[in-house]
């Protein structure tokens, strides 16, 4: 059995992940076609409607039919969440004790504690409510209102005060505590400083001078220094009027200098070194904040980048520091300057394919072609980017290293764990967040060696999303038939064939993109398979003459697929069949790429993807050509080499001036 701080971190998690899944889309987002379900399936369905319309004679008719059904507890749990109202608290205790491993219960509780805390049940409040266990700020104020009517302490105050400097923006239910504070004059001055503060900290200067309401004339004219300074970032370079105090002088000035480093770095940091002292640095703050404004020239490579990076004091030089000081000798092939500080590595970091083959392409450089050739040797026999561009120096071939993926008899693992039906069952009706719901939830409690069986379930039951998820979390990584699947085969097929591109390329992008997840959607708003933005997939849909519901519906495979696959073409032409360049700007967008591209010098196609600015779009385009290369050999039997796609990367005119053959060594 978990313990109660382990139970809390599971349900933190399983939120998190909800939310991460899309908590957004309905149960039943899809509708299954009748005639393909089972008599006790649309049964279901039928209830699951006779529910929402609470046609109590209908609900207890079904539910006696279905008694013995898997997906009886859905029953039971959404006439409780959905009439909640009208449910008794021992049946919905007694749902949530006898259901221990399902995750409706963890719903269910949430459910019904939003209720109590809105109806003002304070002591049953008290009795439910475990802290920790959700992280809905709505609960957290509950929990403080029911203490104040039941058990009020200076505890209670104590909460109430840590939370109000916490949250910059507190929800409706908080109202009584905040009137609670400010009637007893609890807020303090220090409280709204430290709120304040943690408000300019993540750039909210509107809700930074509401909560100065609360300060003194004197500590308000300070505040508006500062949120002035936020604006205009110059005015580090002068000294700070008086009336602001010495408490907030450091914050400024940090928040000052770092924001002045996005335009004008070398003032940035002239500045550092003039003020630090005056404003309190300690050489430990003053080297970090200086590794900071550096890095300004190396995410733009700055010509000074180098030179920069160097002035740090190597105490100050943290992870992130050193790696992009190793990036910038590599766009300045600066080979000797590269194993120099490759030898300030961590022993473990020094061991990263990443490193290894830029040390053995440095040595390659150098003229010590003996000395690589070993790095080179250990690398090329790797499945992954590294290995194959090893492979390619040596003109070895390529070591796909695939294992036998072990399955096992469903009948017996469905005795072992019950929730295997379950998910049959929701996969059936297309009931898809709960499927997810009830896949993460068996993850945290089957046995090790269980794991690779139960992604093997997934891949049988088309839920390739989760079969990967699930055997990368063994890290399985040699299962090639769990972790490089190839549905919607038909689809990509004519796709790619329409548009001119290799079916490879798109598995590659849509593997890297959603993990053959249709439905899944992005923070800033890309949809479907291949992750496409609205207006991307509206732009191509107008150019390749679709119909507006063919380009509006990314959620539709299909669809998702086809237009995905011309904008990979577009993009292709674009950069004239440049596959790196073109892989890049899926990602990143075509007017970073168009900026990317040095004007003045070629560089190396291993050169330019590692030194490419944006972290993702360089993870990106690294795991698009490496699962390329996977997806071709699996579809065709035999695969192509990346050094067929390295071509230099320049201005045209840069490289009119080249021979265009492949790739240069420098």
């Amino acid at each position: 059995m978990l313990g109660n701080k382990q139970r809390r971190l599971h349900h933190i998690l399983t939120l998190l992940l909800f939310v991460a899944f899309g908590l957004q889309q309905p149960a039943a987002a899809s509708t299954p076609d009748p005639d393909q379900l089972t008599q006790n399936q649309r049964t279901f369905l039928d209830a699951y409607e006779a529910t929402k319309a609470n046609d109590r004679p209908l609900i207890a008719k079904y539910q006696a039919e279905l008694k013995d059904y898997p997906l009886y507890p859905y029953l039971v749990y959404l006439d409780y969440k959905y009439h909640i109202k009208d449910t008794p608290p021992a049946l919905i205790q007694g749902f949530i004790d006898t259901h221990p491993n399902s995750p409706l219960p963890f719903f269910l509780k949430r459910k019904w504690l939003h209720y109590l805390g809105k109806t003002h049940q304070w002591s049953l409040y008290l009795k439910q409510y475990e802290p920790g266990e959700y992280s809905s700020t709505t609960l957290k104020c509950y929990d403080l209102r029911a203490q104040m009517q039941v058990q009020h302490t200076e505890k209670t105050d104590r909460q109430m005060q840590a939370l109000w400097q916490s949250e910059l923006s507190l929800p409706g239910t908080c109202k009584p505590v905040k009137k609670y504070l400010r009637k007893h004059k609890l807020i303090t001055g220090s409280m709204v400083w430290t709120k304040a503060q943690l408000a300019m900290k993540k750039g909210k200067l509107k809700t930074a001078k509401n909560i100065g309401r609360d300060l003194s004339a004197q500590e308000r004219k300070a505040l508006n220094y500062w949120i002035d300074t936020f604006r205009h970032p110059k005015n580090v370079t002068r000294d700070m009027p008086s009336y602001v105090s010495p408490v907030i002088r450091k914050a400024i000035f940090k928040q000052g200098i770092q924001r002045l480093s996005y335009s004008e770095p070398e003032l940035a940091l002239k500045t550092l070194k003039q003020r630090a002292e005056q404003y309190g640095l300690n050489r430990q703050e003053e080297s970090h904040l200086q590794s900071r404004v550096s890095l300004r020239f190396a995410y733009q490579y700055h010509p000074k980048a180098s030179e920069y990076l160097a002035q740090i004091d190597r105490a100050g030089k943290d992870e992130r520091t050193l790696e992009w000081e190793l990036q910038v000798t590599i766009r300045e092939s600066n080979w000797v300057n590269y194993l120099d500080l490759y030898a300030l590595l961590p022993p473990e970091e020094q061991s990263e394919s990443r490193w290894l083959y830029w040390k053995a392409r440095a040595l390659v450089e150098l003229n010590q072609q003996e000395d690589a050739r070993p790095i080179f040797q250990t690398l090329a026999k790797q499945r992954s980017f590294y290995g194959f561009l090893s492979a390619d120096r040596l003109q070895q071939p390529y070591q796909f290293n695939p294992t036998p993926s072990q399955k096992k008899d469903l009948a017996k693992m469905v005795k072992k764990y019950p929730q295997l039906e379950v998910m049959q069952e929701l996969i059936a009706i297309q009931w898809k967040l709960s499927l997810k719901r009830e896949w993460y939830n068996l993850l945290k409690n089957i046995d090790q060696n269980d794991f690779e069986a139960i992604a093997n379930f997934m891949a049988d039951w088309d839920q390739h999303n989760l079969a990967i998820q699930t055997i990368s979390r063994v890290k399985k990584w040699d299962d090639l038939s769990l972790r490089f699947p190839t549905p919607y085969r038909e689809p990509v097929m004519q796709a790619a064939n329409k548009n001119t591109i290799d079916p490879a390329w798109v598995y590659g992008v849509m593997r890297r993109e959603s993990a053959f997840s249709p439905t899944i959607s992005s923070p800033v708003g890309a949809v479907g398979l291949m992750q496409l933005m609205p207006k991307t997939a509206r732009y191509i849909g107008r150019k390749i003459g679709l119909k507006k519901r063919q380009y509006t519906r990314l959620t539709i495979p299909e669809s998702n697929i086809e237009l995905g696959s011309a904008y990979l073409s577009y993009l292709s032409d674009k950069y004239n069949g440049s596959r790196v360049l073109a892989t890049a700007a899926y990602n990143a967008g075509p007017t970073r790429v168009d900026q990317w591209i040095p004007q003045d010098k070629v560089l190396s196609a291993d050169q330019w993807i590692e030194t490419i600015p944006f972290s993702e779009t360089r993870a990106y385009v690294k795991a698009v050509l490496e699962y390329t290369t996977i997806f071709k050999s699996m579809l065709n039997k035999k695969y192509d080499r990346l050094e067929n796609f390295m071509h230099p990367i320049g201005h045209h005119k840069t490289l009119s001036q080249t021979d265009g053959r492949n790739a240069p060594n420098s």
